[in-house]
């Protein structure tokens, strides 16, 4: 089970990577721009406002930017978000 949700969250950021979004963007992008994306699912949307509320609750804009680029260089070097 642990292989499946690596492969969709790496899934979710490559598509948001070819629609021309960065990391940091991901925080703020909104749901009217995520239904033109080809690709995107309801379960995709779920996910991005599930981290988007998540790291709204962490202070300060630059370190919620920073965890979120830290978290996709993991997953592009193959890691994980638990470090495995």
């Amino acid at each position: 089970m642990k292989m499946k949700r690596e492969r969709y969250e790496k899934r979710l950021f490559r598509i948001l990577t070819q629609a021309g979004f960065t990391p940091s963007q991901i925080l703020t992008i909104s749901v009217e721009q995520l239904v033109e994306i080809p690709g995107v699912t309801v379960p995709n949307i779920r996910t991005i406002l599930y981290f988007q509320r998540k790291l709204a609750g962490e202070s300060g804009a630059i370190r919620r930017a920073l965890m979120l680029e830290n978290y996709l260089r993991m997953f592009e070097n193959g890691g994980t978000c638990h470090g495995n």
